[in-house]
């Protein structure tokens, strides 16, 4: 039995249902730092697509001292390349005062150690070009950039591709 970690160390553990406040709020102040509108996941879509057999997403949750000190979304994908299935990290954020204290390395160790367990062999995300901060972080733990661009469809233009 694995000893547990000392008090001051993070523990990261999967979301719960009753998360839902406290990671609306920390992923509102991802969006806020970075310019961006409040995200639409809301305490109740929380608790609507993070739980039962169709979640569209896996939560984790990070602790400081027993509390809330930084989230990570994940969901699953494929790579053709390498016929491996891996983890793709859709949010990482760890609160300010919390930064500098081995929370997002537990996060994504955590992230990496689910895709190990099912047999994955990659952990993907995307960054904000303009994130410097969060790129030198990524690129502390061993991550590479890839030479692809993230394009999307959205709203009407979703619509429109639907028929």
């Amino acid at each position: 039995m694995a000893a547990p970690p000392p008090a001051d160390a993070p523990a990261v553990r999967p979301g719960r249902p009753e998360d839902a406040e406290v990671a609306a709020a920390l992923l509102a102040s991802l969006a806020g730092e970075h310019g961006l509108d409040r995200p639409l996941l809301t305490a109740a879509a929380w608790r609507r697509q993070g739980f039962g057999p169709k979640r569209l997403f896996e939560p984790l949750i990070a602790e400081l001292g027993g509390r809330p000190a930084g989230i990570a979304l994940l969901t699953r994908g494929y790579d053709s390349q390498t016929a491996q299935g891996g983890v793709v990290l859709e949010d990482l954020y760890v609160e300010p005062l919390s930064r500098r204290r081995g929370v997002g390395r537990a996060l994504l160790a955590a992230v990496a150690r689910i895709a190990k367990e099912e047999g994955g062999g990659w952990v993907a995300w995307h960054v904000r070009r303009d994130n410097v901060r969060a790129q030198l972080f990524y690129r502390s733990l061993g991550a590479e950039s890839e030479p692809v661009d993230l394009m999307a469809v959205a709203g009407e233009d979703f619509d429109r591709l639907t028929g």
